[in-house]
């Protein structure tokens, strides 16, 4: 069943039809032939009312494909509900919506303010139609807004009364919100001790298939680097030079716990996480995020694989936006344990705590393969402030 079925005046309308059909029986019985058709009349109307009022709406169906819509807090969008009808025209409906506050809608009329928005807009479509009802939004702030509720009001055609129809399925339309960025600069860290893809002069590694000339040759050169055309150009050996390249992926990984609730400044630091991503993405730098809230999987918290481009980027986006004030933590040392043991850390490694005394052991062992940056944060008038205390490898 899509639509569960509510009539409202329903009784009294029955009540008008009997008392019109008593009506029209005495101006039968008396001869009063005019009043007879105009109670008859009548009583067509209301009859063809109540025969409205069961079937409309029952070949009115909601085309309700997954559709998830992404923006950035500010961002506009739109809740776009497509119905097709088979069945009975309605007319003068009024569609009502309830969606949560994470977008707002641009327009304020029928408009109820709570976290839980509500908001009423006219339906009017006729049979074998197919109509788009656009809603424009705001992004308002971080996080998921769903669709919560669907219902429809067909109001009596000649008289009071109406008929509510509930939308029973699960609504499959989402909009996300992804937090602020902020714009960020000076974050690379490569290092030359292991080969990755940024071109660094001082790296031991070089990228083969990546020549960028050639140079005299040397008795400690590779025999297969002689570049052969060029040597007999230039009537001497002549040896491939070859881009130089550094490794600088990143971890970045975010304590949300405090004791045993959620920080208070979550926000600031979900903004400043996202800044992070978007410096990354742009700049094409690997990277990995963790943050200490229990998971299911292969780790126990939340934990994205390293990785770049507009992929990772949107899944480390989806990961910020869903984060709230109700996760469930785990004890940030406890995690480091487990990244500790079970993964291999990048070359360099931000962590964003409050809490820099639980971490020191951590930090002190990591430094001595990698660069460690332990950042705390604050926000005054939308400006990120940062306390950072930069651990590098000797």
């Amino acid at each position: 069943m899509i639509w569960q079925r509510e009539y409202f005046g329903a009784v009294n309308t029955n009540w008008v039809l009997t008392v019109i059909a008593l009506c029209f029986l005495m101006s039968m019985i008396l001869i009063q032939y005019v009043a007879a058709g105009v109670f008859g009349l009548l009583g067509i109307v209301a009859l063809l009312q109540l025969v409205y009022f069961k079937r409309v709406g029952k070949k009115l169906t909601l085309l309700n494909d997954k559709n998830r819509s992404r923006m950035l807090k500010g961002g506009k969008s739109e809740w776009a509900l497509t119905f097709e009808n088979n069945g009975l025209p309605i007319w003068n409906g009024q569609l009502r919506l309830q969606f949560l506050d994470a977008v707002y809608p641009l327009s304020d009329q029928n408009v109820s303010h709570s976290k839980l928005i509500e908001i009423v807009v006219p339906l009017t479509i006729g049979t074998n139609e197919i109509v788009t009802v656009r809603v424009p939004i705001l992004g308002q702030k971080r996080g998921l807004s769903r669709l919560k509720g669907l219902e429809l009001t067909i109001p009596h055609l000649f008289g009071e009364g109406s008929i509510l129809l509930v939308h029973k399925p699960m609504l499959r339309m989402e909009q996300m919100v992804y937090p602020s960025i902020y714009p960020l600069k000076d974050l690379r860290h490569p290092s030359a001790l292991k080969p990755g893809d940024y071109e660094y002069k001082h790296s031991l590694f070089q990228d083969l298939f990546s020549p960028i000339g050639t140079r005299d040759y040397e008795p400690t050169d590779q025999f297969h680097h002689i570049h052969w055309k060029a040597s007999a150009r230039m009537q001497k050996l002549q040896t491939k030079v070859f881009t130089q390249k550094a490794n600088e992926s990143v971890l970045l990984i975010l304590n949300v716990a405090n004791h045993y609730s959620i920080i208070s400044d979550l926000e600031e630091r979900i903004e400043m996480i996202a800044s992070y991503v978007d410096f990354y993405y742009r700049e094409g730098i690997p990277y990995a995020l963790t943050v200490n809230v229990r998971s299911f999987g292969r780790s126990p918290y939340l934990f994205l694989p390293t990785g770049d481009g507009q992929k990772q980027r949107q899944k480390a986006m989806e990961l910020l936006t869903v984060l709230s004030q109700n996760d469930l933590t785990m004890p940030f040392p406890r995690m480091l344990t487990h990244l500790d043991m079970h993964e291999n850390l990048p070359m360099s490694v931000i962590i964003f705590t409050h809490d820099t005394k639980e971490i020191s052991s951590y930090v002190a062992k990591w430094t001595k393969s990698a660069h460690v940056d332990v950042i705390g944060s604050t926000s005054i008038g939308g400006d990120v402030l940062w306390k950072k205390h930069s651990l590098q490898s000797s």
